[in-house]
């Protein structure tokens, strides 16, 4: 199996307990409990991957069991296969269904259709989690940008929105720069599309290691790039964003001259209380990068 399993057999049988670890027992760590009060502790403690629940318990329904059970978010999602005697009827399995089961074992229990029924969860939380792995991967590259791997504009923009909200509670300060890199259509003529491309990698990923953890760094288009900083007014902004443009020049590029070191032009705005929407902030800081880049290569204007 792809992680660490763990079975909870809740029985007062010491003779079904054994069973069910002899039959088990190489496929998982299997914990037991005799009553449901025990079962529900070790529930809790151990964090089990499949539960084999006897509806009949000395202490509590074990239909109840299976009810609360489901009924706690921090259980909810664990399988739970129900022991029931033979002469269960149709009602009811259709109320243990009901109650949350995810199978029955019927008794007397034979051990290969134990160890069949218990593998099959196994095998069906195993792919649970390889999808559920697959999903978060398939949402972190749709945030990225393909090329420079930083975040894409849609992206960035809903995390700005997210910070937005989170500044107006708690009244805290929010910058956001609009970067552009300077040259970066002449580098590309001079020196061929591929080492352009390169500028623009190895450039995000310089910029991307000299910001703060808290920062976040996005590619908005061409040349251009985003950067969100939290908890940071106009002039803390200023101070990471230089620190940033001293690495960025002194960053060489296999192919280009280094002589040549690259240079950003940068407009910064703060995020007003008063701002609907992240764009208002982005289009005051764009209207200072237009300044900036007039003004000259590596300039910094704040709206």
């Amino acid at each position: 199996m792809g992680f660490h399993e763990k079975i909870l057999v809740i029985d007062d049988s010491a003779i079904v307990l054994e069973m069910i670890e002899r039959s088990v027992g190489d496929m998982a760590d299997v914990i037991t409990a005799q009553t449901g009060k025990t079962g529900l502790l070790r529930l809790l403690e151990e964090k089990p991957t499949v539960i084999l629940l006897d509806v009949k318990l000395p202490d509590i329904d074990g239909l109840k069991l299976c009810r609360a059970i489901k009924a706690d978010s921090r259980t909810k999602h664990v399988p739970v296969l129900l022991i029931t005697g033979e002469d269960t009827g149709a009602d009811a399995e259709a109320t243990a269904f009901g109650a949350g089961a995810a199978d029955f074992i019927r008794k007397p229990m034979h051990p290969a259709v134990v160890r069949a029924r218990v593998k099959l969860q196994l095998d069906l939380e195993m792919r649970t989690l390889a999808l559920n792995a697959a999903n978060v991967e398939l949402q972190r590259l749709a945030s990225l940008d393909t090329l420079t791997g930083c975040l894409n504009r849609p992206y960035f923009i809903s995390a700005a929105d997210a910070e937005l909200s989170r500044m107006k509670r708690h009244r805290y300060p929010v910058s956001i720069a609009v970067l552009d890199l300077d040259h970066l259509e002449h580098i590309g003529e001079a020196y061929g599309r591929a080492v352009g491309e390169e500028v623009l990698r190895g450039g995000a990923t310089c910029m991307k290691q000299s910001l703060r953890q808290e920062d976040s760094l996005a590619r908005l288009g061409s040349g251009e790039f985003g950067v969100l900083l939290p908890v940071a007014g106009a002039e803390g902004a200023k101070r990471v964003l230089t620190r940033m443009c001293e690495r960025l020049h002194s960053l060489q590029i296999k192919g280009m001259d280094p002589d040549v070191g690259l240079s950003v032009s940068i407009g910064l705005a703060e995020v007003h209380l008063d701002d609907m929407h992240v764009e208002d902030t982005i289009a005051r800081a764009s209207a200072a990068l237009s300044l900036a880049r007039k003004a000259g290569p590596g300039t910094l204007r704040v709206a």
